[in-house]
Parts: C-alpha cells; structure tokens; sequence
C-alpha cells in the first residue's frame, strides 16, 4: 500500500507540488545558495548560540564546527554575500504510525534524532534567514517563540510536528514575506475531539500574510473559531490550505470567494455537520479536496461535480446516505476516490470504467449492492481496488481484471461473494496486497497466486478453503509480510517460513486443522497466531542465530494439543506482551524466566498441567493486565504480591488450582481489577471488606482494555468466564465485564456489606464456601447484576425484598442454606421460577416452592397483600391461631356459670322456652294462612 501511495502522489499530485518547488527553486536560485560559501562571523557566533540550547542526543549536529558555517549540515547561505538564508533541522526519521506494526528500530531512530531543548533567540541574528525548518523535532513542553515573528525576511517556515505546546503567537502575522507556513501537528493523521498541544485565539493573524501560498494548522485548536472562513478569504495567493482536525465544527456563509486560485483544500476531521458548501464551485482550479472524517450528509453537490481539474476526492467517514450519480464520471482527470466507510447505496456506476486516469478507487464499508461491474477490468492505470464489506453479489471473473495492470492493492472482503476464474487464468497484475477475507475463493487455493512474485499481504480468512498446502504455495508465503490464512479447513503440516528482511511479519493461521509440530517460531515475526489447530509435539525454541530476539509482540498457540515444558527462553523475547498457551497439556513449573518480560501484557496459561508454585520474579511484569493462570495443578500460598506488584492488572484469573491461604488485603490495591476469579482453590479466611473500593468494579463506564499490541485489529483476544452457572467466552465485550468469582474455597464470615458498592458488577459468586449471616439488604444496589450464586453455604434470615429491583438478574442460586422466610416476588424475580434455585433452605416457602407458607390462604380467600416484609409472622396468623382457644374458654364459662347457679339455670331456660313458643306459633299460624290460600285457588 506505501508503494501504491508512493505511485500516486508522482503521478496524481505531481502537479500540486510542482508550485512548491518552483517557490524553492526560486529562493535557492536567486540568493545563489550553495554550501561551500563562507558564512559572516557574527551569524556564526549566532548559530553557535542556538546549537548550545538544543538537546542533541544522536550528534546530528556534530559538523557545527571550523570557521566555515556555510558547510554545517542544514545551513545554506547565500554565494552572493555569505548571509545565512537557510536553515533546514527536519529530523530524518519522520514517526510514522500508519505502519502495520511500527518496529523496533524504526521507532528508535524517531525518538534518538529529534531535536529538543530551547529555541534560542541569537535566531534573529540571522537577518537575512529566508527558510526555517524545524519539524518532526521534540521540543515538547515549549510554545512557539514569539520573536520568530521578527524575522521579517522569512518566506518559508516549518514548526510541524515539532512538540511546540501553548498558544499559536499572533506576531507569526508580522511575517508579511511569508509564502509557506506549517505549523500542523497530526502529519499522518487527524482526529477532532482529541488533546490539543497547539491552540490558537483566532486566524485573523493570517489574515496580513498577503503572499502565503501554503498554510498548513493541522490539529491546531482554533478557539474562536466562528471567522476562520473570513480570515482565510483575505489571502487572493493562497495555493494550499490545511486546517485538518481543527475543532472548527461550522462552515461560515460567504457571499464570496477570493482564494480562486486554490489547487488543495484540506479540511478534514474537523466535525462538520452539514450538507458541502456550494461555494466549492468558485474554487475551479481546485485538484486536490481532503473532506473526510466529518459528517457531512445530503447528496454530493453539482457545484462540486463540475471541479473538472480535481484529482483527488476524499469523502470518507462522513454520513452520506445516497446513491453515487453518474455525473462523478464527468470528472476525467480523476486520479484518486475514497467514498469509504459512508452509508452509499444503490449499484456502483458502470461509467467508472471510463474515468482512465484513476489510480486509486476505494469504496469499502458502504452498502452498495448488487454486482460489481466489469466496467472496471478497463482502468489501465488503477493501483488500489477496495471494494470489502459491502453487501455486492455475485461472482468475480477475469473480466473483472481484463487490463488492470498495475494493480498492486486489493481488497474485496466479502461474504456474500465468490471468486471464478480459471484454473488457467493468468492475471495482468502483480500484487503486493491481497484481501479475499471471507470470499469465497476455495475449496482449492487458487492456482492464479503462484504468478505473483512480490506478494506483500496476503489474507485469505474463512475463505472456504479445504485443502491442503500445495508445494508451490511455499514460494507465495516464505517471503511474505502479512499471512492470514485463519478460519479454514487447511490440513496437513504448518507452514514453514524463510527469513525475510523486514521486522514486522505478522503470520495469522488459527481456526484450522494444522497437525503435526511447529518447527519454529518465523524469522522476523512480530506476531504468530496458531491457536484452536492440532498442534502436538514441543513448543519451538527460539532461533538459536538470536540470542535475544527483539521483534515477536505476540505468541498464542492457545487450543492445541501442545505438550512438555515452556521453553526458559522464552523469557528472553523483551518486547513481547502477548503470550497465549492456554488450553494445551503443557506441564512443568511455569518459568520464573517469564518474570523478565516486562512489557507483557497478557499471560494466558489456563487449561494446562502446570504445577508448583508461582515464582516471585513475576512480580516484575508490571504492565501486566490480564493474568489467566486458572485450571492448571498450581500450589502454594496465594502471593501477596499480586496485589502490591501488578498494580495494572485488569483481569485475574486463579481458578480451580490448590491455592491455599487467605486472600491478602493487599488486593484492594487493584483499582483496575475488573475480573477477579479465585474459586474452586483452598482459601480460607474471611472476603478482605476492602473489596468495595475495587474502583474499576463501581465503575459502569466501557473504559477500553488496551489490547496487546499486535492482533487486536485481526481478531480480539478471548477469554472463559463463569456466568449464569457455566462457563462463557467472551472477546470484543471482555471490556465490559465485571465480575467476582470466590466459590469453592473455605472461606467463613459474612458476606460484607461493601461488596454492595460494586455496584458495576454483573456477576457475583460466592457459593460452596462457609459463609454465614443475613444476605446483606443492599444487595439491590447491584443493579447491573446478570448472575448471583450464593448457593451451598451457611447464610440465615430472609431474602432481603430488594433483590427484587434487580432488573437484570437472569439468573441466581440461593440453594442449600438456612433461609427462612418468604420468597420474595415481583418484577424480575417473577421470571426466575426454577424451583432448584430455593431448594435446600427448610425455612423458605412461596413460590416457585411447593411449600406454601402459613399466611397463603385467609377466610375471605385472598393471600397476603404482602404490607409485611417476607418472613415476619403475620399478624392475622396470630388471630386465626387464637379464635379456637378463644372459643373453648368462653363456652367452658358460660356452662360453669349454668351448672353452679340455679337462678342463671332457671332463667335460660325460662328464656329458650319463651323463644320456642314464639317461633313455634310464627310457623303454625303462617301454615294455616298458606293452606286457606291454596284451597280458594282450588
């Protein structure tokens, strides 16, 4: 992809550049600027001055001595009179973080050749100083002299990338010579939102800068930033414009354009959020147009589609949501395309066939459809084809490629395409990069692959490949940079691989049916995945050529059949930070060697035969996040370290080993902690009440977990988690896991109330200990609780009401205690009916229990309201329970009264015979009046 960059700016933008060098040319020439003229005594003392207050690690500037100035390494002057009129300190080693990987070496030699210190004023000693470059230097922690402002004779000055810090100085205005001024800070990059080092008031300084042609503020914050248009427009000779990841938010309204003469407009990553300006269209010689990263929405202009001298259009990451008019076409001298990541509809225009001139063409991560027409196997000069992850159908033939014969990058990632071309077919093309991920390109590797010679990348994931590696396919990927050959059905023996010169190999081949030993770790890899094969045998040893290796970041053979010990030289790989053996039947003592991998970032041995004790010197992978070491056969007591030492660790993982001890206080100190597992080991003592200020636990926040350096963008890391009662995997949410896992130690006490502060977590184990007591009642704090299992321990009292509020309990276990009281019911709780949840606690009843509890049924025939707490004893259980008894006593008295007191006894009954007599006469004269009535109707 570098290269076809490369191609693309000699043959698209040669013409946007070519000004630029005629203004240097034209500064050189006319002051006649050559090395060998001697340099004025005093702009020598100057630039002696200026060398002392500059930090200078690498010695670049080692030639600054002897008489002769105009001979220093970045001095010019002029041949005419010896003046100083150039002084040029780029650094030589630019960052450049769009690599894949950007390397060890590389890397170094950014950070060791910049320039720092303080910039000093003997600087204006050099009256006659027309070019200034200090960028992709360090002088963080300074702002930009305000005395470079007095300069007046300045045409060109560089600051980019430099670490300048503060406010952008209005005096910079004063320069009114001035014809290139870049001060950017985000060269190969941009973002809005992000910290700003760089800020600057307003852009009304610029405004006196009449002769500026190039202006280049990326990632400068503009404060005020509601005139930026009308500041721009005071300069008529402006060529270039750069205002990149600004913050400028709007586009102001113009009545009028006066920058007509515009060739580059680069606005990008500033967050927009409007359709594009119609004022485009004034700007007519405009070639290069820089709009991604904003959201800009609506159809793409007219005014915008008749700029006939536009080479480069550059719109992703907006928010279009249209179909691509035909009328683009109409732009021939097109050269460069990037509609990526929008929401484009509809079918790609046959017509892009005819723009000839195109080099690059990127429409990836929208939602075309439909087919991909063929129209495009007739763009001669086509270097990049991205078409991945939009929903196209069909097949692609050779015709697809009929003349692409420069082409060198393509990605046609798809899962709902198929690759058909003969078994024959030769293409035109020699590629570097290649990406089929997910199209489907077998059974059979494709035998068209055996014609390309400089074969840079190549993926081919879930490509439907069932086959075996042919011999011929050894030629394509022994000199490869990047191979991803994951999630097929490959067989036979792993790939073996030759040493290439380049230090950022990344060899991706998980999700197969590789068998057989891996012979040895690539040469000059950065990264190898072979996790979830057949691998058997021993892991490799490391290149007995290197004695200390210093580019793999990441090994994960995870999910083998790999057997034997860890190889101690492993600990000898300084930059690694992924190492991921899980799930093999590895055996051993884990490596006290691994201790020296201070870098590390993930540890994952679990699911081996690992014994013995951890080794105290792990307590020195202090970037340590996840540590995963659970179900293996370790020992000894649970180190206090951990605690003290990991201070970073995000995950730990200890489970099912023979841990013994308690769990020291010192682990309250892991404000980071997010997954703690230490159950099934043999822990005593009582959970450190501590546990509640595990701050990354109160926290609801998705703070992203810094993945390992490599394989987070190919794939996510995964990780086993025991949720809901069995085990889960978990890989892009890991970042949102919360949990404590405790169960199956012997641990006593009650559970502590400060675990009720936690209240980010979503899952809560403590069962198959000792613990004792109430259920605290704030349990319902935790309300994003999933999983609660507190089964299997000696907890007493009620089922605190508030459980209930829980909205996301899905499940819960609260069997085999000595709960008593009733089940509480209502909202979420209603829908955990599973009987086995409850069972094994005697004083417990309702439902989903059979055994209803004593206040369930009343005379009136309606259950308890449920005013009173579960558990309490009813009141109306106390009056029902008393009416029986009640009865007894007061039918007792009256009869005692009645036997013992002859005038009582005598007046009842006097009483009851009068009441007979009455009743009696009632009935009979009621009969005879009924039959005298019955014998008239007779």
């Amino acid at each position: 992809m570098r290269k076809a960059m490369g191609n693309l700016h000699v043959a698209t933008l040669l013409s946007f550049h070519f000004w630029l060098l005629i203004v240097q040319f034209q500064l050189c020439h006319t002051q006649k600027i050559y090395s060998n003229t001697s340099c004025i005594e005093s702009e020598r003392k100057a630039l002696l001055k200026f060398r002392e207050s500059l930090i200078d690690e690498s010695h670049r500037l080692s030639s600054w001595s002897g008489e002769d100035c105009c001979s220093w390494e970045g001095i010019g002057c002029s041949k005419s009179n010896g003046h100083v009129v150039k002084l040029d300190l780029h650094n030589q080693f630019p960052f450049d973080p769009s690599r894949y990987f950007y390397d060890v070496i590389y890397a170094n030699s950014y950070s060791t050749t910049c320039l720092g210190g303080e910039i000093s004023p003997s600087l204006l000693e050099l009256e006659h100083l027309q070019y200034l470059d200090l960028s992709m230097n360090n002088f963080s922690g300074i702002p930009i002299p305000t005395f470079l402002g007095s300069l007046r004779n300045l045409r060109y000055l560089d600051l980019s990338s430099a670490g300048f810090e503060g406010m952008v100085p209005d005096d910079l205005g004063n320069l009114s010579r001035l014809k290139y001024l870049h001060l950017g800070d985000a060269p190969q990059g941009w973002s809005f939102g992000s910290d700003f080092t760089l800020t600057a008031k307003d852009l009304w300084w610029i405004a006196k800068l009449s002769s500026l042609e190039s202006l280049d503020l990326s990632g400068v914050q503009i404060v005020n930033k509601g005139d930026w248009l009308h500041a721009v427009n005071m300069l008529p000779s402006l060529l270039s414009l750069t205002l990149a990841g600004c913050d400028l938010k709007t586009i102001p309204p113009v009545s009028h354009i006066n920058f007509t003469s515009l060739t580059s407009l680069d606005l990008k990553g500033n967050g927009f959020s409007s359709p594009i300006p119609l004022w485009f269209s004034n700007v007519t010689s405009l070639m290069n147009l820089h709009l991604e990263g904003n959201y800009f929405f609506g159809p793409i202009p007219d005014s915008l589609l008749h700029l006939n001298s536009l080479t480069l259009l550059h719109l992703s990451s907006n928010s279009f949501r249209t179909s691509l008019p035909d009328s683009l076409c109409n732009l021939s001298s097109l050269a460069y395309v990037d509609l990526s990541f929008n929401h484009f509809q509809g079918s790609l225009p046959v017509c892009l066939g005819k723009l000839s001139s195109l080099t690059i063409l990127h429409v990836h991560s929208n939602e075309f459809s439909g087919t991909i027409p063929t129209s495009l196997g007739q763009l001669t000069n086509l270097q990049s084809l991205r078409l991945a992850d939009n929903p196209f159908t069909g097949m692609l033939s050779d015709f697809h490629f009929a003349n692409l014969r420069e082409l060198n990058f393509l990605d046609i990632t798809s899962t709902l395409l198929s690759w058909n071309v003969s078994s024959m077919w030769i293409p035109p093309f020699q590629l570097q990069y290649i990406h089929m991920g997910s199209t489907k390109v077998g059974p059979r590797f494709p035998s068209w692959l055996q014609t390309q010679r400089e074969v840079n990348t190549l993926v081919m994931s879930n490509a439907s490949i069932s086959d075996t590696i042919p011999d011929w396919f050894e030629n394509v990927y022994s000199q490869i940079h990047y191979l991803d050959l994951s999630s097929n059905n490959i067989t036979g023996k792993p790939p073996v691989f030759k040493e290439i010169n380049t230090f950022d190999r990344l060899i991706i081949f998980y999700s197969n049916k590789f068998e057989g030993s891996l012979v040895s770790f690539p040469p000059n890899a950065v990264a190898l995945d072979a996790s979830r094969n057949l691998l058997t045998g021993n892991i490799p040893p490391l290149d007995r050529k290197s004695e200390v290796p210093q580019t793999l970041f990441s090994i994960d053979l995870s999910n083998n059949q790999l057997t034997g010990r860890v190889p101690l030289c492993l600990g000898k790989l300084q930059q690694l930070k992924t190492l991921n053996l899980r799930n093999n039947s590895l055996s051993g003592h884990i490596p006290s060697s691994l201790g020296n991998m201070e870098p590390l970032i993930y540890l994952l041995l679990s699911k081996n035969k690992f014994h013995g004790e951890l080794s105290w010197k792990m307590q020195n992978m202090k970037n340590l996040q996840v540590l995963d070491l659970g179900e293996n056969d370790l020992s000894g007591i649970l180190p206090d370290w951990i605690g003290n030492e990991l201070s970073n660790l995000r995950i730990l993982r200890l489970q099912s080993n023979n841990l013994e001890g308690n769990i020291s206080m010192q682990f309250c100190h892991l404000q980071n902690l997010q997954v703690l597992n230490l159950a099934h080991n043999k822990l005593e003592g009582k959970i450190p009440s501590c546990f509640g200020n595990l701050s990354a636990m109160v926290s609801t926040d998705s703070d992203i977990i810094p993945l390992a350096f490599d394989l987070s963008r190919r794939h996510p890391q995964k990780l086993s988690n025991i949720m809901k009662g069995r085990e889960l995997e978990y890989s892009s949410n890991i970042p949102y896991l919360r949990s404590m896992e405790l169960s199956g130690n012997n641990l006593v006490g009650e559970v502590p109330e400060e675990l009720m502060d936690l209240v980010g977590l979503q899952s809560l184990a403590l069962s198959n200990n000792h613990l004792s007591g109430r259920i605290p009642d704030k349990i319902g704090n935790l309300k994003q609780l999933e999983s609660l299992d507190l089964s299997r321990n000696e907890l007493s009292g009620s089922i605190p009401l508030s459980l209930s509020t829980i909205d996301t309990l899905s499940y819960l276990n609260l069997s085999f205690n000595n709960l008593s009281g009733r089940i509480p019911t209502g909202n979420q709780l209603q829908t955990l009916n599973d009987p086995s949840s409850f069972e094994g606690n005697s004083g417990l009843c309702g439902k989903p229990l059979l055994k209803t509890c004593p206040d369930d049924k009343s005379p009136d025939g309606n259950k308890s309201s449920g005013g009173h707490e579960a558990g309490e004893e009813s009141y109306f259980s106390w009056f029902f329970a008393g009416i029986g008894p009640g009865f007894a006593v007061g039918f007792s008295a009256v009869c005692g009264i009645l036997t013992f007191k002859k005038s009582w006894r005598y007046a009842y009954f006097q009483f009851m015979e009068n009441v007979y007599n009455t009743l009696w006469l009632a009935i009979a004269l009621k009969i005879s009046k009924l039959q005298r009535k019955f014998s008239r109707c007779i």
